[in-house]
C-alpha cells in the first residue's frame, strides 16, 4: 500500500524525515508506522503532518489521505 506519506518517505532524506517528525510533534518511528499502514494518526496529528509537509519543496501530504484511507 502506497499512501501519500509513504511516497513522501521514499522520496525524502533521513534529515527531511526527521524534520517532518519534529515539525509534526511526533517521532520518526511513529511516522513510519503511519506511512506503512500499521497505525492511523489522530485527526490532530494528521493536520500537524499536513502543515509540516507544506514547509518542504515536496508534494503535500493531505490530512484527508491520512485519516480516510482506502
Amino acid at each position: 500500500m502506497y499512501n501519500q506519506l509513504h511516497k513522501w518517505r521514499l522520496s525524502s532524506t533521513a534529515d527531511e524525515w526527521k524534520k517532518l517528525a519534529e515539525l509534526s510533534g511526533t517521532s520518526t518511528g511513529y511516522l513510519n508506522q503511519i506511512a506503512y499502514g500499521n497505525r492511523n494518526p489522530s485527526p490532530k496529528l494528521a493536520e500537524a503532518i499536513e502543515k509540516a509537509s507544506k514547509t518542504f519543496n515536496k508534494p503535500l501530504v493531505s490530512k484527508e489521505s491520512l485519516v480516510f484511507r482506502d
